[in-house]
């Protein structure tokens, strides 16, 4: 493998990483919006649940728009390398 294909991959190993960790993100605040939408009498050590979903909702949007930055700026899930 040549210098710069192997920089190439590496590049592409990191914009995977960068998915993975605000997809992540993403599904916390997703599944912690559900809970508290759900059942919040289940979150007994929040007393304010309406602050905690807008933390939660601004860290999902956060997430979101992070991700669409990404795949529209700089995407290399159509490259040649593998893993």
């Amino acid at each position: 493998m040549d210098e710069k294909s192997s920089r190439r991959k590496k590049m592409n190993q990191m914009y995977k990483a960068l998915l993975a960790h605000f997809q992540a993100q993403r599904e916390e605040a997703l599944a912690l919006l559900a809970l508290y939408m759900g059942s919040p009498q289940a979150v007994a050590d929040h007393s304010n649940i309406l602050e905690e979903m807008i933390k939660w909702t601004k860290k999902l949007s956060e997430a979101e728009e992070a991700l669409e930055c990404l795949k529209r700026n700089i995407n290399f899930q159509n490259t040649s390398d593998q893993d």
